[in-house]
């Protein structure tokens, strides 16, 4: 039976071209490289190699097939692993994800209601991680901006999340229950950078603005009561600590945008064999889903 070990001596010949370059790879000798070619010959019962060249071997057409599916087995063996060690070490904990930071900052402070043991990932995930982190069981729920229906994920509608402008009480549109993107043009904002989808909506819309993206919550929490410069906030997550503090110094007036592309649905998405788990949850949500 062919070994996972020689599968790797396979893959890593292909990748590095050479039994030397391939053995330093691996951390093996030369020797076992050679032997090992030569055993997936004898056990597959087929010619890998081509060895017209005195002194070196190369792989043909069937080795490279044999490689390139050899890399596919690797790859499968790798995710079963963790797939399941994913899952026995998640057992007794929900993972949360998402793409957009509102929810998060919402559910966590619904966390003492719920009687759950959450860990939250701050760092945002793009949609394009979304099937790959479920299906492996590297998180259990996700928010996501999109409804996704497979085989084995799917989601729950939540809401909408709206932006509103934290504005300079000094700023002649403080003055104004509401805005629109237009009116914002040209001003310069304090901005999270990892604020998901809500980053293409403000810069396509908002003409001539400038975006002062910072890396981190605090960052904007310590420019924001040490500037005039205006930020943006949601009320899934104003009521956060993080939110708190930066409108601890009452420098600014909170002012509605209303405008037609100032709107995010939100989906609570998850594996189906989670479903018990997580739908309490996303329907502990809904029943605290803020009005726009």
């Amino acid at each position: 039976m062919l070994t996972l070990e020689l599968l790797e001596e396979l893959v890593a010949f292909q990748k590095y071209g050479t039994l030397s370059s391939a053995a330093e790879h691996l951390m093996v000798t030369q020797p076992t490289i050679t032997r090992g070619m030569k055993k997936i010959e004898e056990q597959l019962g087929v010619q890998l190699f081509d060895r017209s060249v005195r002194n070196r071997i190369r792989l043909n057409e069937t080795g490279i097939l044999a490689a390139t599916e050899a890399a596919k087995l690797l790859q499968s063996y790798q995710n079963f692993e963790n797939k399941v060690r994913n899952h026995a070490l998640q057992k007794n904990k929900i993972i949360v994800s998402s793409v957009l930071p509102g929810p998060l900052m919402l559910l966590e402070l619904l966390e003492a209601q719920l009687n759950c043991d959450f860990q939250f990932e701050t760092n945002l995930i793009t949609a394009g991680e979304v099937i790959s982190l479920l299906d492996d069981f590297s998180t259990h729920l996700i928010f996501t901006d999109q409804e996704i229906e497979t085989s084995d994920i799917e989601s729950m509608y939540l809401g909408v999340e709206k932006l509103s402008v934290a504005l300079d009480n000094f700023n002649p549109l403080a003055q104004h229950s509401s805005v629109n993107f237009k009116q914002l043009a040209n001003l310069t904002f304090l901005a999270d950078k990892n604020i998901g989808p809500w980053r293409d909506i403000l810069e396509s819309n908002i003409p001539d603005a400038t975006f002062l993206y910072q890396e981190k919550f605090e960052a904007v929490n310590k420019l924001s009561q040490y500037s005039n410069f205006p930020f943006f906030f949601s009320k899934l997550s104003c009521n956060s600590e993080v939110m708190l503090d930066r409108f601890s110094t009452n420098s600014r007036t909170l002012v509605k945008i209303d405008d037609p592309n100032n709107s995010v649905e939100i989906f609570g998405t998850y594996h189906k064999s989670k479903r018990k788990l997580i739908q309490p949850i996303l329907k502990k949500l809904i029943q605290n889903w803020p009005n726009n």
